[in-house]
C-alpha cells in the first residue's frame, strides 16, 4: 500500500490543495518531478503517480470490444484526466473541470487508497462513513481474504 490514511484539508479559491507530507513523499518517490494524474471516478477526484497511471491505461487498453457503457466509462476516465505538478509548497492545483465534476467545496478530505489517493468533498466523505458495510463480508470471503475483525 502506497497511499494510506486520510486528512482534512482546505482548498483555496484557485483550486490549490496541500497534500500531506506522506502523500508528497510518495509522489516524489514515484515521480522525481512531482507529477500526478488526476481524473474523476465515482464522484470524487483520484490521483495517480505516473507508474500507476500507466498500469491503469495498459489495463484499459487490454479490453477488447467494450460495451457502450464501458467505452463511456473509459472516455470519462481518460478524457477527464489532467497531469498536475506539485508546487514548492507541496500543493496540487485541481483543474476547474475536475472541481466541478467532483462537486468539491472548500473543505476537503484526502484519502489514501493504496495505489491512488482520492479527493472528496468533506460532506460527501462524511456520508460515505455513514454507510453500512455488512454486505461486503461475503464478497471479501469469496475472494479468499479474511479480516481480523
Amino acid at each position: 500500500m502506497k497511499f494510506t490514511s486520510h486528512a482534512h484539508r482546505s482548498m483555496d479559491a484557485k483550486g490549490r490543495l496541500m497534500l500531506t507530507p506522506e502523500f508528497r513523499d510518495q509522489v516524489y518517490t514515484d515521480s522525481a518531478d512531482g507529477v500526478v494524474t488526476l481524473t474523476i471516478f465515482e464522484g470524487n477526484i483520484v490521483g495517480f503517480t505516473p507508474p500507476d497511471w500507466a498500469i491503469l491505461e495498459e489495463n484499459l487498453a487490454k479490453i477488447k470490444n467494450p460495451s457502450r457503457s464501458l467505452r463511456n466509462f473509459i472516455r470519462i476516465i481518460i478524457s477527464g484526466s489532467e497531469k498536475v505538478h506539485l508546487d514548492k509548497q507541496g500543493r496540487i492545483t485541481i483543474p476547474s473541470h475536475l472541481r466541478k465534476s467532483g462537486k468539491l467545496g472548500k473543505d476537503i478530505v484526502l484519502a489514501g487508497v493504496g495505489d491512488r489517493f482520492e479527493v472528496w468533498d468533506k460532506i460527501a466523505y462524511e456520508k460515505l462513513l455513514e454507510q453500512e458495510f455488512d454486505d461486503v463480508y461475503d464478497e471479501i470471503s469469496a475472494n479468499g481474504a479474511e479480516l481480523p475483525f
